[in-house]
């Protein structure tokens, strides 16, 4: 007999085998739910942004993303983000045509010819500016109403409600106006820098909580930690300065009883240890050219769940059909065997992806994803 959508997913969090591969991602940028939906949505990402009511538009757009991701049949679905959320007061400060400032104190543009918004700077400059930094207030008016209202459209479906937050780092080194200058922060002055991350820190769990108290079931924490090469710290400082934010943060969820998932692109493999003994149960996307996904499975597979990997660098934006369903048996061939799989893609299902091959790609899980995987298709 068929699982539902949530027992799937959550059986291969438990490291269990299902009656399939489960599916899920981390987010769609707007252009894609308006091509799923036919809802007109404008903007090209669901930061919270340059809008005339950056509140009501991502209420829609987190709406219109759930209503999306329901229609291609996921197995879990990312709800709600401390991305997406912003207080009803927000408004951008333009700094040019293209450019503003968000609630946080990042530098954000966003251009129709890249089809996406993207991070360009921060507002912190000196050291006078760490010690002042105030981050955005998780009771500010507005904030538990967003996550509310967007949690409460799932009520009835059947799918596993992700939620998506951040421990600290990801949102210090941006407001900070680069990794660069953050590391030098951690190596020349790490007291303040200690002190500006403990304030991002605890912003981010109070982020999380109003989405756990909401009633998600399950915490995505996406920090990036590392390029293809290396982490972009050295373990000590990861040890000192970002992993106790990522044990904070398994603390608090595990108090709603709500396991927690990681997201982190590039190559891991040297702090990954560190990340499974803290507590993640789960991680995502074992990133394609930086770390190999059935040596994840064969090392990693009996200690946590493995989400990923179908390219969406090259394969989702520019491959045929073949290539896709290739890819996605790729996937499944390398860290189904056994359970403990959700297949999703490579970081998300951005802007420049083919809707197309999208479809393909859950077409191809759903025939070639079933177990046991000995009478799969060939």
């Amino acid at each position: 007999m068929a699982m539902s959508h949530r027992e799937r997913f959550f059986m291969a969090v438990d490291l269990k085998q299902p009656d399939m591969v489960p599916i899920t991602d981390l987010g769609l940028d707007p252009p894609i739910i308006e091509a799923i939906t036919g809802e007109k949505l404008g903007g090209f990402s669901l930061i919270a942004g340059s809008e005339a009511d950056p509140w009501e538009t991502s209420v829609r757009n987190r709406i219109a993303m759930c209503k999306a991701c329901l229609k291609l049949g996921f197995d879990a679905i990312p709800v709600i983000s401390d991305y997406s959320l912003c207080s009803k007061a927000y408004r951008p400060r333009f700094i040019s045509k293209t450019r503003f400032i968000d609630e946080w104190g990042r530098i954000l543009d966003s251009r129709k010819e890249t089809k996406t918004t993207w991070w360009v700077g921060g507002t912190v400059n000196t050291e006078e500016d760490m010690k002042k930094y105030v981050p955005p207030d998780p009771e500010a008016d507005g904030m538990y109403e967003m996550v509310e209202r967007v949690v409460k459209t799932m009520k009835g479906e059947d799918a596993a409600v992700m939620c998506q937050g951040h421990a600290g780092w990801h949102m210090a080194f941006q407001v900070r106006g680069g990794i660069d200058k953050f590391i030098i922060d951690m190596y020349r002055r790490p007291t303040l820098a200690r002190r500006f991350l403990e304030k991002i820190a605890e912003t981010c769990r109070g982020l999380v909580k109003l989405m756990l108290e909401a009633g998600v079931e399950v915490a995505f924490i996406t920090d990036d930690y590392a390029d293809n090469r290396s982490p972009l710290m050295s373990l000590k400082q990861f040890r000192e300065f970002e992993l106790p934010n990522i044990r904070s943060m398994i603390k608090l969820a595990g108090k709603y009883g709500v396991p927690v998932l990681k997201h982190t692109d590039g190559n891991i493999y040297p702090i990954l240890d560190d990340m499974i003994e803290a507590g993640i149960r789960g991680i995502h996307p074992i990133e394609p050219g930086a770390m190999d996904l059935k040596d994840v499975k064969e090392r990693y597979g009996s200690r946590i769940c493995i989400l990923g990997n179908v390219d969406c660098r090259r394969i989702l934006p520019f491959g045929t059909e073949e290539d896709v369903r290739r890819d996605v048996r790729r996937c499944i061939d390398a860290a189904a065997s056994g359970g403990g799989y959700i297949l999703a893609s490579s970081n998300s299902l951005h802007a420049n992806c083919k809707v197309e091959n999208i479809y393909t790609m859950i077409d191809e899980a759903r025939k070639y994803g079933r177990y046991p995987l000995s009478n799969r298709p060939t």
